[in-house]
């Protein structure tokens, strides 16, 4: 009795279990809709979106078939079920026929399962292509559509698109109009935070320059940035719209998704063509990764410049060397027939209490004046007075006109020999080629120069 009872349970929730799987197929919104679809009218259009007609129509037909067959049979089954179980309730039935009755119910369920198979394959193709046609009404989906109707070049859509999200994407996510803007800030913070304190003034204020000039083009690229953000250009504005406007499509019905297909797709294009040309337009967006790339470099060199100026100015014998600088011009000072008359014009006046100097001397106050010194060009009167009146204070303790003119004279010449060798270190210092951040040949060139990648970037700022 307790084995004919565990049968009975284990056969109701058989049937229960098919019931479960297929009562709710019956009403499902994503086979009902397959319904409303005409296959000959949309079979091209679904082609040409790669759902093929011919097998959605017949997984349609035969889910249909197999849901209303299955529902059938297993109303029948539950219903012999039902009366075995009362009868054995009832005792009104031999134990030996109630296995039997089981067993016979068993054998007449047993095709449900292969109706079941083919069922679930109809079931999941109706299901992924509903997956898939929902995919379509979203600017990945109909890109490739869009691309087949264009009659511009299909690479000015990539483009568009591309301008489209560099412009809106979010910081986090890569390259972006956002994660450009905070770079710049970071590159600008850090720029500011370079110090040459500890390298001769002169040096520092050759350093000073090309800084300045990134500072400047940060400023530049910051402030077009925010500009841009704030009043973006209409065809950014149109593309968002156009987004919400297919969120809503997605959510209809399949018929009228499928149905505005291909006058969503011909929107897209013209919308896509629309910021490729805004984008061509505005140069600017095109510029700003490779104008971000420059100011890297330029920080990057800046950061380890200073530590080999630092280097070369300490070890005796280098160019840079003030020392060496400043010995070489000390003893041309007094060297030949000049030489021995200056010898002898100091001595002279040194008796009459002047202040003299020897050639230790010079090369001691040259070489302070060359670790004091500001600049060595006098491109402008303002620092012509400057360099002058810096001069004037080193040798305010020697005697006019002799010898102070021609200490002045002779420091004006090694400030200007030695500032030339600082600039030519500096403004000549290698910048290594990095990839490039643009598609336009001129400026793939690679940077060889720290003097050519300030001038460079000065050119690419004033765009902004």
């Amino acid at each position: 009795m307790t084995e004919i009872e565990s049968e009975l349970a284990q056969l109701a929730q058989l049937l229960q279990t098919v019931r479960t799987v297929v009562e709710p197929l019956a009403g499902d919104r994503r086979l009902e809709q397959w319904r409303q679809i005409n296959f000959d009218k949309q079979g091209e259009l679904l082609a040409a979106y790669g759902l093929v007609a011919d097998d959605l129509r017949r997984a349609r037909d035969r889910s249909a078939q197999n849901i209303t067959l299955i529902l059938k049979e297993l109303a029948k089954l539950e219903n012999e079920h039902g009366d075995l179980a009362l009868d054995f309730r009832r005792q009104a039935i031999k134990p030996p026929a109630a296995r039997a009755r089981i067993k016979q119910i068993k054998e007449e369920a047993a095709p449900l399962e292969t109706l079941l198979l083919e069922l679930q394959e109809h079931c999941r193709l109706l299901f992924s292509a509903d997956e898939q046609a929902r995919r379509l009404p979203t600017p990945a989906g109909l890109l490739p559509a869009a691309k087949r109707g264009t009659r511009t070049d299909p690479e000015n859509l990539d483009m568009g698109l591309r301008f489209f999200i560099f412009a809106t994407r979010d910081q986090g996510k890569g390259n972006s109009l956002t994660a450009a803007q905070g770079r710049v800030i970071e590159l600008e913070g850090q720029l500011r935070q370079l110090d040459f304190a500890d390298l001769p003034p002169m040096a520092a204020n050759l350093l000073t320059h090309p800084r300045q000039v990134g500072l400047t083009a940060a400023d530049r690229l910051k402030a077009y940035i925010e500009h841009f953000q704030q009043q973006p250009p209409a065809e950014i504005k149109t593309l968002k719209e156009f987004q919400k406007q297919l969120a809503t499509i997605r959510r209809q019905p399949l018929a009228p998704l499928l149905e505005q297909l291909p006058a969503l797709s011909m929107r897209y294009s013209n919308i896509l063509l629309d910021l490729y040309n805004r984008s061509r337009a505005l140069r600017q967006i095109e510029l700003i990764p490779a104008c971000l790339q420059k100011l890297e470099q330029l920080h990057t060199v800046l950061q380890e410049l200073p530590s080999r100026l630092r280097q070369q100015l300490q070890i005796p014998g280098e160019p840079l060397n003030p020392e060496r600088v400043a010995a070489e011009h000390a003893a041309e000072f007094f060297v030949g027939l000049r030489g021995m008359m200056l010898t002898f014009k100091m001595l002279w006046q040194s008796l009459g209490g002047g202040k003299v100097i020897s050639a230790t001397e010079l090369q001691e106050k040259s070489v302070e004046v060359l670790n004091n010194c500001p600049s060595h060009i006098g491109d402008s009167e303002q620092s012509q007075a400057r360099q002058r009146a810096f001069l004037e204070n080193q040798l305010a303790d020697y005697s006019r006109p002799f010898p102070f003119d021609l200490l002045f004279e002779h420091m004006q010449k090694i400030i200007t020999l030695y500032g030339g060798r600082l600039e030519k270190e500096i403004h000549g210092y290698p910048v290594p080629a990095q990839p490039a951040a643009t598609t336009n040949a001129d400026e793939n060139r690679a940077d060889t120069t720290l003097a050519r990648l300030a001038d460079k970037l000065e050119l690419w700022s004033e765009r902004f």
